[in-house]
């Protein structure tokens, strides 16, 4: 079951040297986002512990992380976020370690690890202050661990602990690494006949131990209704993981009419993707080859990625069909890319030996690779997809304290953020801003400031005779003020 990975690239090395660079400087640029602040305000701030507390918006894991690190250093947008970054720097390194366990052909190995650290969704959650970074990393360990098998009851139990950490991170992985987990014993039972019990139980033991000793009481008080954010049908759920995969090649770096070409023919890539996909299965199956040279590990692992996936979202659909639950949309739904890439770059890994079957190989490799320099083009530095209307949250902030302005009203998109500017500058800025309107032009009358979201609320501004004193057209903010107090 073991296989002794490849030489280390240099190209390899450098693409995850940048992809964490380049996490880390977006964790010291962007402005703090509505979930992330509201994480902060909620679970991090208080002085009473409210780390436990049963909610979908709590990340456990994450949430623990943030609290320790934030009395450590102090409070600010990269602190937050530095749990998030030590996710990011533990999902790299698996990365790493998992594509070349997979095959030793360079370019197999670059396109696979492109895809899987700089993809437009997977990098958002790198970086924001939430629990996804340490889910999908502990996720990849998973599957590191069980591919690089040394010890038997060693690996069983780290897979398991690693399980329990990956759902203390992020509730909505449970599911897929469970099944995930299941088909990595099952690998290790195929190899280790007459102990599975022992085996059962040292995958399942350390992990329930770990679980409860971090979200439990999270787990142990959940109520009814937590779950209300989602899909209403697979079709959204996957056009939301498609989408966000997809989106925005950068203008900074293309210019128009290259950018056109990026995102005109990059919603044939996923497409194409599953097609080589398909074909390479048919090709396997047909070929049935010995001696995997490449494959004693991608094969077993494909065939785990992929069940896992599939099992798992039918799972949900079963949830959402007998009991009305959400299905994952967007961030909820990173499983099913990370396990959906994976079992992608295991399937292009074995050796065939008919010329239909090398050549199946070469094009799903080519997909990946195109896929990967898709992503290069998709890279940003400055705001996230979910969570556009916030990029400008910090500069917002800045212009609110320089008008001077005490009591503020402000759009929902960004209560959250404002206060928790407020919040970790001390609290004296101006008062806390109360909850937001949730409809259009439906501001309380009589505050010095208003912070709207422009593109909807102008009507509002012109019907108040409201002063806009800043506005980003990027993000849709504007910052308005009475007349007599811009006077002031």
């Amino acid at each position: 079951m073991t296989l002794s990975p490849s030489r280390h690239s240099p190209w390899l090395i450098g693409t995850g040297v940048f992809a964490m660079l380049w996490t880390v400087a977006r964790a010291s640029v962007q402005s703090v986002t509505i979930d992330e602040a509201d994480t902060y305000l909620t679970f991090v701030a208080p002085a009473e512990p409210r780390q436990w507390i049963a909610s979908a918006n709590n990340h456990v894991l994450n949430t623990l992380l943030m609290r320790l690190l934030t009395q450590i250093f102090g409070a600010s947008a990269f602190t937050l976020r530095m749990p998030a970054l030590i996710g990011a720097a533990l999902y790299i390194t698996a990365a790493y370690f998992l594509v070349r366990l997979i095959s030793p052909r360079r370019w197999l190995q670059w396109a696979l690890f492109a895809c899987l650290t700089l993809s437009p969704l997977v990098m958002d959650y790198l970086v924001a202050a939430r629990g996804y970074s340490l889910a999908m990393a502990f996720l990849l360990w998973m599957v590191v661990i069980a591919a690089r098998q040394g010890g038997l009851w060693r690996t069983c139990a780290l897979i398991s602990v690693c399980a329990a950490l990956s759902v203390s991170a992020n509730f909505s992985f449970a599911i897929a690494d469970a099944f995930t987990a299941l088909g990595l014993m099952i690998w290790i039972c195929r190899e280790h006949r007459g102990q599975y019990l022992k085996i059962l139980a040292a995958l399942v033991a350390p992990g329930l131990v770990v679980m409860y000793g971090i979200a439990g009481p999270a787990i142990l008080n959940w109520s009814k209704g937590q779950l209300t954010w989602g899909a209403d049908s697979l079709r959204q759920m996957f056009a939301s993981l498609l989408r966000a995969s997809l989106f925005d090649p950068n203008q900074d770096l293309l210019h128009p009419q290259l950018r056109h070409y990026f995102v005109h023919f990059g919603t044939f890539l996923y497409p194409l993707l599953a097609a080589c996909m398909i074909w390479r299965v048919i090709m396997l199956l047909l070929e049935r080859p010995a001696d995997w040279k490449e494959g004693r590990v991608a094969g077993p692992l494909a065939v785990i990625c992929g069940s896992a996936c599939l099992v798992a979202v039918v799972c949900h659909e079963l949830g959402h069909l007998l009991y009305g639950i959400p299905l994952p949309l967007d961030r909820t739904a990173l499983w099913v890319a990370l396990l959906f890439l994976t079992m992608a770059g295991a399937l292009a890994a074995p050796g065939l030996t008919s010329p239909a079957g090398r050549t199946s190989g070469k094009a799903l490799t080519a997909i990946l690779v195109l896929i990967g320099i898709y992503n290069l083009a998709c890279l940003r530095l400055t705001y996230f997809n979910e969570w556009k209307y916030d990029a400008d949250m910090k500069n917002v902030y800045g212009v609110l304290n320089s008008t001077r302005a005490k009591n503020v009203s402000a759009n929902w998109r960004y209560v959250a953020a404002l206060n928790c500017y407020r919040q970790m500058s001390g609290g004296n800025s101006f008062e806390k801003i109360a909850s937001a309107p949730s409809t259009v032009n439906d501001y309380a009358a009589g505050y010095q400031a208003y912070i709207i979201f422009y593109p909807v609320d102008r009507d509002f501004v012109n019907r108040q005779g409201l002063k806009v004193v800043y506005h980003d057209e990027f993000s849709g903010v504007a910052v308005a003020i009475r007349p007599e107090a811009a006077g002031q």
